[in-house]
């Protein structure tokens, strides 16, 4: 495994083994790497100048929260979901890093 899992925390790592999960790489290409974490949670992260991160959780619904580290793993920003939705969903382009936001719900909001 690529260096970032040690570095994301040996103790979630630890914590998902403790509570059945088995975290596994599922896709890994160059500066980006997808890691199934439980059967309803996944991480992308993409390593360049900064590393971005986002976790997605399906209970049934996904939702996903995005989030920027420096290369010490200090992290110094959310970023807000661009749609206005319950249930924003992010997603990670393998070649350039773009962070993309979706709508993941059908609900009407005002102002919208």
């Amino acid at each position: 495994m690529r260096t970032f899992l040690l570095s994301i925390s040996l103790a979630l790592i630890a914590n998902l083994f403790r509570l059945g999960g088995k975290p596994e790489v599922l896709e890994q290409s160059g500066s980006y790497t997808r890691v199934a974490l439980t059967d309803s949670t996944s991480l992308e992260v993409f390593e360049g100048d900064s590393i971005i991160v986002v976790m997605t959780a399906c209970a049934p619904q996904c939702s996903s929260r995005a989030r920027v580290y420096n290369k010490e793993w200090t992290q110094f920003q959310n970023i807000k979901p661009t749609v206005t939705s319950i249930f924003p969903l992010a997603s990670i382009d393998k070649e350039s890093g773009q962070l993309t936001w979706s709508d993941n719900d059908n609900w009407e909001y005002q102002g919208k």
